[in-house]
């Protein structure tokens, strides 16, 4: 965190997963990887491809995303200058800011990346306030949003 700027607001809100939402950013991260990888091979990612990435997901991300809910449950999140706290059955999971390795976009929501797992966060639970002050956080620790 840099001393010099004045602290933000902090942010917090609550998640209830599903189904679709974290389908649909599980399957976008996934066919977004592929595609960057390809694009490194000097490939394209094809169609059929992304008939079988989804197939897979499709079969593989229900019975995952039931394990996690089971396991994990809801969250509360809550984020500041230190970093993103995450409240579940499982305890509170502290990442400091400089344990982000990544924050993914996509159109259901972000993707905060660690390297041992990530943290989805769903649009549909931000306001259009909070979702200003969350890109601003993202802003500050110099992350850059894929």
């Amino acid at each position: 965190m840099q001393t010099s700027e004045p602290p933000i607001a902090s942010l917090s809100f609550h998640v209830s997963y599903r189904l679709g939402e974290y389908l649909k950013i599980v399957s976008s991260h996934v066919l977004a990887e592929v595609a960057r990888r390809k694009i490194r091979q000097g490939k394209k990612i094809s169609l059929l491809d992304i008939l079988i990435l989804r197939s897979c997901l499709f079969l593989f991300v229900p019975p995952i995303f039931l394990f996690k809910v089971l396991k994990v449950g809801s969250c509360g999140f809550h984020f500041d200058d230190a970093g993103i706290v995450r409240s579940s059955k499982q305890g509170e999971l502290i990442v400091p800011w400089s344990e982000v390795v990544a924050v993914y976009q996509y159109p259901t929501g972000y993707l905060f990346v660690q390297a041992d797992g990530a943290m989805p966060v769903p649009q549909r639970v931000l306001t259009d306030e909070q979702h200003a002050l969350l890109k601003s956080y993202i802003v500050r620790h110099q992350l850059s949003v894929r």
